[in-house]
């Protein structure tokens, strides 16, 4: 997003102020947690909280729950009974739907009716990452607004580490005079690589979801479960994503890439691996698994001739 731009939660809150904010709102991103951020940015004003309040006696939540992470219907029709009852302090009423594509098909036909006809002066807000696993009725009657993502940009020494050895071993796979001499070291430091980047997975995942939840106070046990799931997923994209990207700014180097002809071919089959991974990881394929099948893919890959 440019400097010039105005943020999309900007542009809804100058239309909350001159009364034209529609009442259902998709919100689009890549992570859940930065999603919930900004939509609470966009309460603060609606219900005029100051910037270290984030719960009002007006704001429902409606959460995932358990280690499938299902929005169940029953959970569904006690928010649209709230929502129906007379505001708490006579003005808006506010419900977040987190991660709305997690809704069943009971759950989301019970909202449906609500979405098409809300209660006066009540605002529904949609979280999700996947936009196309809820129904297209649902989608149609929002106000889809995609918001800008930003990777963690607070200096990390460990991930930066973790990318400088990771660099190093494809810059050592390519290297065949190298591998001539020694072709059982890039094997044990694939396994290493992939054993570290788990453990970072982990250690971000800990660390968000228990501050996530130190700002979420009243959760069930079966709701945290739903958090502690969807925390580790968001970091886990996040951190693949930018491993992708590190990949293909290394590769593509004005060094690296004139070292062999077919390097551009070999870039995109390593991707192709990755995205592959990321795809079983998302259907319940374990980590270690995916991660390791990507790590030996990619050894293959690069040193072939």
């Amino acid at each position: 997003m440019s400097p010039t731009t105005v943020h999309p939660i900007e542009v809804l809150k100058d239309r909350f102020g001159e009364g034209r904010l529609h009442h259902g709102i998709l919100f689009l991103g890549g992570s859940l947690q930065q999603l919930e951020s900004s939509c609470l940015d966009l309460i603060g004003t609606i219900f005029s909280l100051n910037e270290s309040q984030n719960e009002h006696p007006d704001l429902f939540h409606l959460r995932p729950a358990g280690k499938a992470r299902i929005i169940s219907v029953e959970k569904t029709r006690d928010l649209i009974s709230n929502l129906n009852r007379t505001s708490n302090q006579g003005g808006a009423k506010v419900a977040i739907i987190h991660e709305a594509d997690r809704m069943r098909k009971e759950a989301a036909n019970a909202f449906l009716k609500t979405l098409e006809e809300p209660p006066p002066d009540t605002y529904l807000l949609l979280l999700t990452t996947r936009p196309y696993s809820l129904l297209a009725t649902i989608r149609s009657r929002c106000l889809l607004t995609r918001l800008p993502m930003n990777e963690d940009t607070e200096p990390d020494d460990q991930w930066e580490s973790w990318k400088s050895r990771y660099q190093q071993w494809i810059s050592g796979l390519l290297d065949r005079e190298n591998l001539k001499r020694d072709r059982v070291s890039p094997l044990f430091a694939a396994y290493g690589l992939a054993t570290t980047l788990l453990e970072l997975i982990n250690q971000r995942s800990d660390a968000i979801a228990k501050e996530t939840k130190k700002e979420s106070p009243g959760l069930d046990e079966k709701e945290i479960d739903a958090l502690e799931v969807g925390v580790r997923k968001g970091i886990r994209s996040s951190l693949l994503r930018q491993l992708a990207d590190c990949t293909r700014s290394f590769v593509t180097s004005d060094e690296n890439y004139a070292r062999l002809p077919n390097l551009g071919i070999k870039l995109s089959r390593v991707l192709l691996s990755l995205e592959k991974n990321v795809r079983l990881m998302e259907v319940n394929l374990k980590d270690e698994a995916a991660i390791e099948d990507f790590y030996l893919s990619s050894l293959r890959i690069w040193t072939a001739k």
